[in-house]
């Protein structure tokens, strides 16, 4: 295990605004910085980030938490790596331990690796080399990539089996197809075989690329796994993501080939699908790391086709998208091979706007095809979300086409493109004042020397205020990691709101609680006493009540409201 104090040494040191702002570009509002949120598509900025508490929140998708978390859902990380890292970042040394989630796939993974690129090293990988040489790949350029071959003869189990790693291991990470047999199947037999990584640097996957055509499927992906979804995922990220990040543009190309050939000839801000079309995650993915993305695919029809349901897809996450064409039946690893790394350069530079891309790929001839090629357009920038950039697109729409954007606006039948007001969840008064309490821990001192667990009728909302009461120095979010979603998901949102309570409110706004509490107690007691007919104890609950009542009279008028919505 990770010692508790040292991960809590690491979350007070690490500035979450820096390391956010490493990923996307925040904004100051008020207290906290604001940007549109990195984990679900939106029109409007929701994101926000406290520097003073240390968290994050996103009102749209509800995903909260502290830095680690964030590392944890932006790179994909587990616990130990995402703690590693801001250590790391931080100059603090930290020992980890083996208790990794999905351990035993990572393992195999790992292994699985191993053994591939030792047979491609080997004299059983001449296959392999061969192949890589006819088609211009230089292994020692590509160390990053950790290439390998998977022989027909297999041998990965036996393998596996030296290195303590078990079949089951295998099974579960999709290398054989079964964990009991004496005669497992190997998933990639006689294929040159291409890592998956993901964000973090470890191998998810693999992809693998037969040596004989006549083996089908030419191209086989791993089977998805817990911790591998190719539709998540885009090849060659890992390698490129600080070349992209520094250029600001991301060039997409198809397939694996086409990525090696060009990064190894100094082209390296790539990244490719998995051999499917590309989709809405992998859109966004990449939005995370360039504003721009050129798209490189081959110049065959099904090449081409695939550029345009791309452009879709990024301009819906807000990137510039741009279109490199190639010649017709060629494609950039043969483009490159033939004419050489300059001219392709060339031809990135060059590269159309989208606009004037469909306008060559259409051809108009005709008016009507003319309308038709427009009506596409306009319905890609419908879903354009972000008004300031649907307005710079239809302006220029307009400005391609000599059409009014009053009359592609009528076409869209769109004329308001703001976001519709949210929702707000009715919050009770226990919810409000536990993240007041929350908010304003350096208080907890004085908060606990008024109320008890049993002043909270909220069963989730008790249990979080005998959490605080067992250990003070707990944070925000390892307060919450134990409270249900809908209460955790209130209290980010009412911190993250940032209302402006003071000591003196929050303290008067608990006197009223707790007497609220002993009102409705003291009630119930005069009702029993009625009941029963028990003169003296009604005599006792009455006096009891009107001096409660004197008491609350002295609570300061001007405490915070605990009746409301958020």
């Amino acid at each position: 295990m990770i010692e508790k104090e040292k991960i809590e040494e690491i979350k007070r040191q690490t500035d979450i605004v820096g390391l956010v702002s490493q990923y996307i570009q925040l904004k100051k509002v008020g207290k906290n910085y604001r940007a549109l949120c990195p984990f679900h598509l939106e029109k409007t900025p929701s994101f926000y980030v406290n520097s003073e508490k240390g968290i994050f929140y996103c009102f749209g998708c509800k995903k909260g938490g502290n830095a680690i978390n964030f590392l944890m859902e932006y790179e994909k990380m587990d616990f130990p790596t995402a703690v590693k890292l801001l250590a790391k970042n931080l100059g603090i040394e930290i020992e980890t331990t083996k208790g990794l989630k999905y351990k035993e796939i990572y393992e195999a993974n790992e292994i699985a690796c191993q053994f591939y690129a030792l047979c491609l090293s080997k004299n059983i990988g001449k296959r392999g080399r061969n192949y890589l040489a006819k088609r211009n790949i230089d292994i020692e350029k590509l160390q990053d990539f950790q290439l390998g071959y998977a022989p027909l003869s297999g041998g990965l189990v036996t393998y596996a089996r030296q290195n303590g790693v078990s079949k089951q291991a295998l099974f579960t990470a999709g290398l054989i197809s079964q964990s009991t047999s004496s005669r497992s199947l190997e998933a990639f037999r006689d294929r040159l075989i291409f890592p998956i990584l993901n964000l973090s640097g470890r191998i998810i996957g693999f992809g693998g690329r037969s040596i004989d055509d006549q083996n089908r499927p030419k191209y086989l992906n791993s089977p998805e796994t817990p911790i591998f979804k190719k539709g998540d995922i885009l090849y060659g990220l890992y390698q490129a993501k600080k070349a992209i990040r520094t250029k600001n543009e991301a060039i997409l190309v198809e397939g694996y080939f086409d990525l090696l050939s060009l990064f190894q000839q100094g082209i390296d801000n790539l990244c490719a699908p998995l051999g499917t079309s590309l989709t809405e995650k992998q859109a966004m993915l990449i939005s995370r790391f360039a504003k721009k993305v050129n798209i490189l695919f081959d110049g065959d029809l099904s090449g081409m086709k695939a550029a345009l349901r791309a452009i879709g897809l990024l301009i819906n996450v807000q990137v510039d998208v741009f279109v490199t064409s190639l010649p017709e039946d060629t494609d950039p690893d043969r483009f490159i091979n033939e004419s050489g790394a300059d001219v392709l350069k060339e031809a990135i530079k060059s590269a159309t706007d989208f606009f004037h891309f469909y306008k060559k790929m259409s051809k108009p001839e005709t008016v009507e095809q003319e309308v038709v090629l427009i009506k596409d357009l306009i319905q890609i920038i419908g879903n354009i979300h972000d008004p300031i950039r649907f307005d710079r697109y239809l302006k220029y729409a307009s400005h391609v086409f000599d059409i009014p954007v009053e009359t592609i606006k009528k076409a869209m039948r769109r004329t308001d493109v703001t976001d519709k007001p949210v929702a707000r969840a009715k919050t009770t008064a226990e919810e409000w004042l536990i993240a007041m309490i929350l908010n304003l821990r350096e208080h907890f001192a004085q908060i606990k020397s008024i109320l008890v667990p049993e002043d909270f009728s909220e069963p989730g909302v008790r249990r979080l205020y005998k959490q605080l009461l067992m250990g003070e120095d707990i944070d925000i979010d390892d307060a919450l990691a134990s409270a249900d979603q809908n209460l955790r998901q209130k209290v980010y949102s009412i911190i993250m709101r940032g209302e402006s309570v003071s000591k003196e409110a929050l303290l008067e706004s608990i006197k009223r609680h707790k007497s609220s509490i002993e009102e409705t107690r003291i009630r119930t007691k005069i009702s029993e006493a009625r009941t029963k007919g028990d003169d003296a104890a009604l005599t006792k609950y009455q006096k009891e009540h009107k001096a409660l009542k004197q008491k609350m009279l002295h609570i300061k008028k001007d405490s915070v409201a605990l009746d409301r919505e958020l």
